[in-house]
């Protein structure tokens, strides 16, 4: 199961395979770095709704689109992601998504014990 941030992140990564296309291509048209296009591709970075927006357009898709998840991989539902979106200090929203990283590894732990 993927995060609905993962399900953007392969869906940008098949776009830019399909249009044979880097990720700095990317994250040129978006404006951010190439390492938070990474993490953007990664699954890594919460997303907001400009972000989304401007995804949507550079893909040429609807958000909506960008938004529905892959019919094989069902999305999980992880509000902490969605609120970190809303956060401006870019150190503190980094800090909560390694803290939510290191609190699901712990559960897999746990789930593996």
């Amino acid at each position: 199961m993927k995060t609905a941030f993962e399900n953007i992140g392969n869906k940008i990564n098949l776009w830019l395979k399909e249009q044979n296309l880097p990720q700095h291509f990317f994250a040129q048209r978006m404006g951010i770095s190439p390492q938070v296009m990474s993490k953007i591709i990664n699954g890594k970075k919460a997303i907001n709704v400009n972000e989304l927006s401007k995804i949507a357009s550079i893909m040429s898709i609807s958000v909506d689109e960008l938004l529905i998840p892959d019919k094989e991989s069902p999305i999980i539902q992880d509000p902490i992601m969605f609120m970190i979106g809303n956060l401006k200090n870019e150190n503190t929203k980094e800090k909560l998504q390694f803290l939510n990283h290191v609190m699901d590894e712990m559960i897999d732990l746990e789930d593996l014990v």
